[in-house]
């Protein structure tokens, strides 16, 4: 009575008995037709009695049964299937049969598997294999197909209308010719606006003849790169450089889309059927990860030199500051009369001082000399942002500076000079200026009071004529730069 209770439960696929049912099968498939590593791909046992068969594999290799077509075989239960698709009960049933209206086939394995013209009419197909399977004339309405792996697998002539295609995997080699498709949904459940996400997107609207297809099709040939926290210009041109010429075939006419993500960008590219999809992901997206990473290095690299350097102008105005302060408030001021005698005048002459940064000192008649003031011009001409064109103005301030510094007191006279100087100062405050019309206000004064400075330029002085071309070259480059007329 006992052997007859595990019998009956290990012939019914009572996990409990599993090793019985082996066993059992093992010997039960003595003496029966053996099929021991043979190739069966697209065989069919339709009908066939099966019951002592063995499919086991050999031990040089493995029993071949893809695209098998098992309908309405009998006893295939009493077969030895060894590792195949059909010792799955579910799965045995359903390659039988045929029939899986409404049935959960949620992470089944049904690779290589010979569905045609199965009812799966509203089946969870969740996350199952269907790499390689047959599903000719099928019927998958309504059924769900979210994150099935569908890759080689044939839907030639299949019913989808209503499917559920959220997240499912498919390449050049998934067949879907001539889909009986009217509409499809791209969400298992409704979002949080109450939608399915359905296509056609008009609840009125359907799919024409081949246009499931051809939608697909191009959703196939395409590659999805996720760029995070925006596109940087310069490493997504040096990269998409590199990606042309390891794909000789992508250029950039094979971009699609891009499309804004919450903060990151999607990037969308057509390639040819044929190709490596990974590949192309990495070719791209390693250098350009690269890349950014050593502009930020070199970001944070120049942020930290610039703060240095302010702090150093810190420094260097504090020390102005602080000698300006000690001068005295007073000049003395030597008269020599007529007899001889010396007077001694005290006059009172207070000025207020600007020497930059937050340092404003009131003393008397204090000046700065030409060398400190040359100082802080160099100062606020290094501090223009880092970019192409901040880069070519500070060269072009840069030579000026050094121009009027260079000059003859005869073609220009230590009072043009500081005044010239500070114009420059003026000049380099404006690049700074995020404002573009606080720019060009502050820009276009200064430029006007070195054209008068440089208009008074004597021409008769034999040294002024090198000076006078360099600041009729060197003036309309900077205010080009700057975003000014003339």
């Amino acid at each position: 009575m006992l052997g007859l209770y595990i019998a009956r439960r290990a012939i019914r696929g009572d996990e409990k008995f599993a090793l019985a049912r082996s066993m059992g099968l093992a010997l039960g498939a003595l003496g029966g037709t053996r099929f021991c590593g043979a190739d069966l791909s697209g065989a069919s046992f339709a009908k066939a009695t099966l019951g002592q068969t063995s499919f086991h594999a050999s031990r040089q290799r493995p029993t071949r049964l893809a695209q098998v077509c098992w309908r309405d075989a009998k006893q295939l239960d009493r077969a030895r299937l060894g590792g195949s698709i059909l010792a799955d009960h579910a799965v045995r049933e359903l390659l039988v049969s045929g029939y899986g209206y409404k049935k959960d086939y949620t992470d089944a394995n049904l690779q290589d598997a010979d569905l045609s013209g199965a009812n799966l009419n509203g089946a969870n197909l969740t996350r199952a294999n269907l790499s390689q399977a047959r599903l000719h004339n099928a019927d998958l309405r309504e059924a769900t197909l979210t994150a099935a792996l569908a890759v080689g697998a044939d839907f030639a002539g299949a019913a989808l209308t209503g499917a559920c295609l959220e997240a499912w995997n498919i390449d050049h080699t998934t067949s879907l010719s001539q889909v009986d498709c009217q509409f499809v949904f791209l969400l298992e459940r409704p979002n949080a606006l109450g939608s399915r996400e359905r296509r056609p997107h008009e609840p009125d609207q359907v799919f024409g003849p081949g246009d499931f297809e051809k939608l697909y099709r191009k959703v196939m040939n395409t590659v999805q790169l996720l760029l995070r926290n925006g596109v940087n210009r310069e490493a997504f041109a040096a990269a998409f450089q590199q990606l042309m010429q390891e794909h000789p075939d992508l250029s950039y006419d094979s971009i699609v889309g891009i499309e804004k993500k919450d903060g990151d960008v999607l990037l969308t590219l057509e390639v040819p059927d044929t190709a490596d999809k990974a590949e192309v992901s990495r070719s791209f997206l390693q250098p350009y990860e690269t890349k950014v990473r050593q502009l930020e290095a070199e970001v944070s690299r120049l942020q930290t030199l610039r703060s240095a350097e302010l702090k150093e102008h810190t420094t260097s105005l504090t020390e102005i500051a602080l000698t300006i302060a000690r001068q005295k408030n007073t000049i003395i001021t030597q008269q020599v009369i007529g007899d001889g005698r010396a007077m001694t005048e005290n006059t009172d002459k207070s000025q207020s001082f600007n020497v930059g940064g937050d340092f404003t000192v009131n003393a008397t008649n204090s000046v700065v000399s030409l060398g400190e003031l040359s100082g802080t011009v160099t100062n606020t001409i290094q501090q223009i942002p880092v970019s192409a064109e901040g880069d070519q103005l500070r060269e072009l301030l840069t030579q000026l500076q050094a121009t009027l510094l260079d000059a003859d007191d005869a073609a220009l006279s230590p009072d043009d000079k500081t005044d010239a100087l500070a114009e420059v100062k003026l000049l380099a405050e404006a690049a700074q200026q995020p404002d573009p019309e606080q720019k060009k206000t502050l820009a276009g004064k200064a430029m006007r009071s070195l054209k008068r400075i440089a208009g008074g330029i004597p021409t008769a002085v034999p040294a002024t004529t090198a000076l006078i071309e360099s600041v009729n070259k060197l003036l309309p480059a900077i205010a080009n730069l700057l975003g000014i007329l003339l």
